[in-house]
């Protein structure tokens, strides 16, 4: 049990899709709390949760079950979010700490702003997700070694600010308190727009794929991985852009910019500036350090060497599953023109990432980990 300074009585989580969720058991695992009380506006969820043993009590609305809560995490759309704040604000005690999880933080910190409300709000961006979504998705892992960030307000006491910097040390994440405008801008660089142009590059694909869906057939490997957050939630994608919509049409605008210097480059056969075009993005890209967790979601992966023959996976997935391995997904690579390995095997962690590739070169088969 991990409580330390942080340990509270009383702990509130409103929505239980994959954040709420991962929230809900890595408070539980860690014993952050003595009692959990959840709200889902789906109540199956709920009561799966208590089932699971994950939180204390169910809330059938938003109302006093949230009473003597210390801690309240809001996790729903952006364009929610200020509502529940208004009614959380009339229930809980006046040292009760308000915080979300939402992608943009100017919009929800500037409602707030306006509120008559005498708990503190902490605004919070956890730097973690996946492209599935739902309480199904969530697990307690989510947010270790993730990069949480705070946007308080100026005038927000230093207690209450380190009293939650400490709670998100001990789920396990990176706490960075930074200014709210600062966050929205990276965030639209770093995130938001990435997910506009997987979008964008898989709706042009289902465009100019033929009748023969060639193209579907063959998109695997690297276009899976450019796009694999277009599979995230609509619902909450469209809030989140229509919340930080300057800044992110601002960072198209120099994107769209890039792509007009690309075309003219390789319109001219500019062998020299289009090399150093790819050079500088690898340096830049392979800069980046592999041990952190982004906006970008990390995954990890091995690709195996086996013979393709009914059977294989149903060996190589009982051999893990009897050494405790936990497999995110499994499944023939198909396409595998910058990749070797038939089997692809995805893992929600580095730990067992690495003791399965451990395990499988033991048992001779060749294999790469991604």
């Amino acid at each position: 049990m991990q409580k330390g300074d942080a340990a509270m009585k009383k702990v509130g989580v409103i929505g239980l899709g994959i954040i709420g969720g991962s929230l809900v058991k890595a408070i539980n695992r860690k014993g952050l709390s003595e009692c959990i009380v959840a709200y889902n506006r789906n109540t199956q969820i709920t009561r799966q949760a208590l089932l699971d043993g994950e939180i204390h009590q169910a809330a059938g609305e938003i109302d006093n079950s949230f009473e003597g809560c210390e801690l309240i995490f809001i996790c729903l759309p952006v364009s929610k979010i200020p509502d529940i704040i208004q009614k959380l604000g009339n229930i809980v005690d006046k040292n009760c700490i308000l915080s979300d999880v939402g992608s943009t933080k100017t919009d929800v910190v500037e409602a707030v702003r306006k509120m008559s409300i005498s708990c503190p709000f902490i605004g919070g961006h956890p730097m973690a997700g996946s492209e599935t979504s739902g309480y199904k998705a969530s697990r307690h892992t989510l947010f270790e070694n993730a990069y949480y960030v705070l946007t308080p307000f100026k005038e927000t006491q230093t207690i209450h600010v380190d009293r939650l910097v400490q709670f998100i040390k001990n789920l396990g994440a990176l706490p960075i308190v930074i200014d709210p405008s600062i966050h929205d801008y990276a965030a639209a660089a770093i995130s938001h727009v990435p997910h506009v142009l997987a979008s964008a590059l898989v709706n042009t694909i289902q465009k100019l794929d033929g009748q023969e869906q060639l193209m579907h057939t063959l998109a695997a490997g690297g276009f899976k991985d450019i796009t694999r957050i277009a599979s995230s939630s609509p619902e909450i994608w469209e809030s989140i852009c229509l919340a930080n919509r300057d800044n992110i049409i601002e960072i198209i605008n120099e994107l769209e910019k890039s792509i007009r210097d690309f075309k003219k480059i390789l319109s001219r056969e500019d062998t020299g500036t289009l090399y150093n075009f790819f050079a500088g993005a690898r340096e830049y890209r392979d800069s980046f350090s592999e041990r952190r967790v982004g906006a970008l979601y990390k995954t990890y992966d091995i690709v195996v060497d086996v013979e393709d023959r009914p059977g294989v996976i149903a060996t190589i997935a009982g051999e893990l599953g009897r050494h405790g391995i936990n497999i995110k997904n499994i499944g023939i690579n198909n396409s595998r023109e910058m990749e070797g390995g038939i089997l692809e095997i995805c893992f929600y962690d580095r730990e067992n990432q690495e003791a399965s590739a451990d395990i499988l070169k033991k048992m001779s088969y060749p294999v790469s980990v991604r």
